[in-house]
């Protein structure tokens, strides 16, 4: 299994895409912008889109959804409380309307996806929005905008909370093993020993 960062769009949002040579199956963490770069690097390597795993809505993060959705024919994956940011600008926090897409699977806590032998793990981390999640798989966390190097998500967007952020990393993601690597949604990559040991939001 191999997982590859992409760094996308004027925010420069991460995107990950997990894949297996072997079955030639992926699935995307994210879609946040410049479609025909994450369709160049399937193209090239012949493999098939099963899944969009959306860490939450925001618009930096989904820009590229509806465009992969319709090219790919990937099921999109969100927590079921973030399902009213998607298509709503007043949340998502977009500039102009995006093209309507909804979700084809709505997840909770604790929910596990299989893929080419691999179990994904859905944890549901509110705080920056009510339906944020990471993903969890092998020792590598899919961290969006919950947990970063040195950092945490901001809170003061609308349905945000400081509260429940600190709560869900501190509850949700610090007790996973030190050596878990941490993926975030823009930035670079960290570790949960790291985070636990010199995070001054965690301290």
């Amino acid at each position: 299994m191999e997982l590859h960062r992409f760094s996308l769009g004027n925010m420069v949002t991460n995107s990950y895409i997990l894949f297996s040579e072997e079955h030639r199956q992926a699935v995307l963490f994210d879609a946040p912008a410049e479609p025909e770069k994450i369709l160049k690097y399937m193209e090239e390597r012949e493999l098939t889109l099963q899944y969009i795993f959306l860490t939450h809505a925001h618009f930096d993060h989904i820009l590229a959804l509806s465009e992969l959705k319709a090219k790919t024919g990937a099921k999109i994956v969100l927590h079921e409380k973030e399902e009213q940011y998607l298509n709503d600008i007043s949340l998502n926090l977009s500039f102009e309307e995006l093209p309507h897409v909804d979700a084809d699977v709505l997840v909770k806590d604790a929910d596990v996806f299989e893929f080419c032998g691999t179990q994904i793990k859905v944890i549901h981390t509110p705080g920056h929005t009510v339906g944020s999640v990471c993903y969890y798989f092998d020792d590598t966390l899919i961290s969006g905008d919950t947990l970063f190097l040195g950092s945490i998500g901001r809170f003061d967007f609308p349905m945000g909370s400081f509260e429940d952020e600190i709560s869900s990393i501190k509850e949700k993601l610090m007790i996973l093993p030190d050596d878990v690597k941490v993926y975030p949604g823009h930035g670079f990559r960290t570790s949960i020993g790291r985070e636990r040991k010199g995070n001054p939001y965690l301290l």
